[in-house]
């Protein structure tokens, strides 16, 4: 009867741990520093949240153009963000959720963006991440404590709308609405995806990008060669060929404005920004200084009194 009994729980034990591991191999629930993270891109309430809980901001930008290594960068950041849940009076670190951009971690050599320039980095392409659910953020209504431009125009989102990370620079938002939020990050179709779940309130958030102003590109920097390397060019001083190519400067603005019923009741400006011009340098060859000159045919006619 023992053994019998002994056999039974033996059994339903088993069962138990089958049912359990199924479900954290499954990925239905895993547990993170930041909160709970569910996988998948079903609907919150599946998994005991609010039944009030909604889209309430959602944005995605393009990548398919992108190369191999940045669009693996790309998909491996957005990862992260797999139903992050954000309490009410919380904040939410981009670096703190996505962690340390390195090889180790599987992250690959892609081009970044570094003092006005492009250059190659590991985690080049993450920028596209933070700047997509940035605007999700912002058109879920919620305040954001961080965020900085680019020191280059973006080209998968208008100015003013973009959020640069790096070791040193964080995207870092703050939920200061009455109810927690749920954040689903996701790639499809060669495009980022971000949305925010959360109680809806009265206002439709929209987001607008205003230029100020054009910044003149400057006069580029002159090199001296002994032989020109590359495509030439000509003009009235000679021959020459482009080292660095300048850029045009941006002074522009975001306007958040709410809606109601369709009509725009208020807006505010939400951030201002300035992306400089970069000076370009172009490289000319050295000019010779010839040993015979032309010089006039000077006669002197001296005459002794």
């Amino acid at each position: 009867m023992k053994s019998r009994i002994e056999k039974i729980n033996y059994i339903i034990t088993v069962i138990l741990f089958i049912a359990i591991a199924t479900l954290l191999i499954g990925g239905v629930f895993i547990y993170k520093s930041n909160g709970i993270v569910a996988t998948g891109t079903s609907s919150p309430n599946q998994y005991g949240f609010s039944p009030k809980m909604q889209i309430i901001g959602s944005y995605n930008t393009d990548y398919s153009s992108s190369k191999e290594e940045r669009a693996h960068n790309v998909a491996l950041a957005c990862e992260s963000f797999s139903w992050v849940a954000v309490k009410k009076g919380e904040r939410l670190s981009f670096n703190n959720v996505v962690g340390k951009r390195e090889e180790s971690r599987g992250y690959k050599n892609a081009k970044v963006i570094v003092d006005g320039e492009y250059t190659q980095g590991v985690g080049g392409g993450v920028c596209q991440v933070s700047s997509t659910l940035y605007n999700a953020w912002v058109r879920a209504g919620l305040a954001v404590q961080s965020v900085k431009a680019h020191s280059l125009p973006s080209s998968y989102c208008p100015l003013s709308t973009d959020a640069t990370v790096s070791e040193y620079i964080d995207l870092v938002l703050y939920n200061d609405s009455d109810y927690d939020v749920l954040v689903n990050g996701y790639t499809k179709e060669g495009k980022v995806n971000f949305d925010v779940y959360g109680h809806p309130t009265e206002y439709t958030v929209k987001l607008r990008s205003e230029l100020i102003e054009v910044l003149p590109e400057p006069q580029p920097s002159v090199e001296w060669a002994d032989s020109l390397d590359g495509e030439t060019f000509e003009d009235e001083e000679g021959e020459y060929i482009v080292s660095k190519k300048g850029k045009q400067g941006y002074k522009s603005r975001a306007i958040i404005e709410y809606y109601k019923d369709g009509v725009k009741v208020k807006e505010k400006e939400l951030r201002h920004d300035f992306y400089l011009p970069v000076q370009g340098s172009i490289t000319r060859l050295k000019k010779t200084v010839e040993e015979d000159n032309e010089k006039p045919d000077i006669k002197w006619d001296i005459k002794i009194f």
